[in-house]
């Protein structure tokens, strides 16, 4: 099977988070099952010093609001035979965010979701090679499988799958944005339209074969009003066609053995001594106390509502004046939380660091070097951190939803499988609760390293969720 995927991101070239690190390993699984899969993304300018060969056909796109000339140019994977192919227009994406700048969104974010997904539909007559499966991710490339049933080419059934990586994110606009796509007028009632607004997401729901999302129990969220965002509706409706797969990580560069942003390499089957020297590390670089017979906890993460480290706010002081443990937060988003934080980190200087801003390495260390990690969120479709924060052995403290219900199995219910911790209250006595139990279990030595071992050899790469894409991908294909 021939598979094209359609993001507007893509890891290592471009990426603001779980949806880049998906699209740039997933088809390297996938090619390990001999499916000769390709990526189609934007030419964003930061992707503009990379090396690349330029086709020579030139297309058009902007369907009736205005036609645009688009070339593509092709690159590769980093490190595999993956093609990438980068849709180049100056005008649509050659700016400084992804999908926003300083000012905010960028106001015509449609006409430039409508280029990308309408391109997709040249990638045959430029390039030589026909996709049998359209794979769109989230609401920037939803609309290809409008554009895929838009058109006949009398060549045989092409199929479409919809990935939805955050049902939060669908992607607005007017009915005078749809008009612009050159799409089938009678598209808008029947899957842009939601209340007279353009809802790009709904139209992927709408027309796709087949839909995914990045954990099964996700899946059975999204079809609930609580964590439907409007569009459960749509997604009982498809429910037959939904299908949750749990995302995985890429084990080789996130490896705690040959990590070279880590004091010292981590075994997974006796990892004291790399986890030790980890943490005094951490410590050191963070000026905290070096106490190695103190938990260390951990948060690496966006600060905004749906992470939920608000909760960890308003019981930290609490937690820092009656306990012994210590803190390392890296994180950025709400300046009142950035604040919050950095203002707790003064008042006790001794027990809580806190870094504002993102820096990849210090993540990785701060995963390798902490007892515990913390993420309380919301909602979380899969979440990648818990994830990372596993493989390098820091314990996970989650909130049982999405994805970390799914990768999270909890102390208490099995001990021979327990690896991290999870509560169910959106509330900060539960995470206060979830906490306290979580020192207890440290200095239970014995039983920690137990749980410890279990978290960094929990399975995450990515071959199960690649046999089970395959499968989504025949599924599609066949009608079935």
């Amino acid at each position: 099977m021939n598979i094209l995927f359609v993001s507007p991101e893509v890891s290592p070239l471009v990426r603001t988070g779980g949806l880049g690190d998906v699209v740039g390993s997933l088809p390297i699984a996938l090619k390990n099952l001999n499916l000769d899969v390709r990526i189609l993304c934007p030419l964003h300018r930061c992707c503009k010093t990379r090396d690349v060969t330029y086709f020579e056909d030139t297309f058009q796109i902007g369907g009736r609001k205005r036609l645009l000339h688009a070339k593509l140019a092709e690159t590769r994977l980093p490190e595999s035979e993956v093609p990438v192919y980068f849709l180049e227009n100056d005008f649509l994406y050659d700016r400084p965010g992804i999908y926003a700048d300083n000012q905010g969104d960028y106001r015509d974010n449609p006409s430039r979701v409508f280029g990308l997904c309408e391109s997709a539909m040249f990638i045959e007559s430029i390039t030589g090679w026909r996709p049998d499966v359209f794979h769109a991710h989230d609401w920037m490339a939803a609309p290809v499988c409008a554009f895929l049933n838009a058109r006949d080419t009398g060549k045989g059934k092409q199929a479409s799958v919809l990935t939805i990586h955050n049902l939060e994110h669908q992607g607005k606009g007017t009915y005078e944005d749809f008009v612009g796509s050159g799409l089938p007028p009678d598209y808008w009632g029947s899957s842009f339209d939601r209340f007279g607004e353009m809802n790009l997401l709904k139209s992927g729901i709408q027309h796709a074969d087949k839909i995914t999302t990045v954990s099964p129990t996700y899946a059975q969220e999204i079809r609930t009003e609580e964590f439907g965002h409007g569009l459960e509706e749509s997604l009982k409706y498809r429910g037959a066609d939904l299908v949750g797969i749990l995302n995985g990580i890429d084990q080789d560069s996130w490896n705690p053995q040959f990590d070279n942003s880590l004091a010292s390499p981590i075994d997974p089957q006796d990892p004291s001594a790399g986890k030790k020297a980890c943490k005094i590390d951490l410590l050191r670089e963070m000026n905290l106390p070096i106490q190695s017979e103190v938990p260390l906890f951990g948060v690496v993460s966006r600060l905004y509502k749906q992470k939920g480290l608000d909760l960890l706010l308003e019981i930290l002081s609490a937690l820092l004046n009656e306990t012994k443990a210590q803190f390392v937060i890296l994180g950025s988003g709400s300046k009142t939380e950035e604040n919050a934080f950095l203002n707790i980190a003064k008042e006790f200087p001794d027990r809580l660091a806190a870094f504002i801003g993102f820096d990849d390495a210090l993540a990785r260390r701060i995963f390798a070097g902490t007892d515990f990690f913390i993420m309380p969120s919301r909602f979380e479709p899969c979440g990648l951190a818990q994830q990372y924060a596993m493989r390098y052995g820091s314990v996970p403290i989650c909130r049982k939803t999405g994805g970390l219900a799914d990768t999270v199995q909890p102390v208490g219910k099995s001990q021979n499988s327990a690896n991290g911790f999870l509560f169910e209250r959106s509330e900060p006595e539960a995470l206060l609760e979830v906490i306290n139990k979580a020192i207890h279990l440290f200095h239970n030595r014995k039983l920690y390293a137990e749980v410890q071992k279990n978290a960094l050899n929990f399975p995450c790469s990515w071959e199960c969720a690649a046999e089970e894409y395959r499968e989504v991908y025949s599924w599609a294909l066949s009608g079935s």
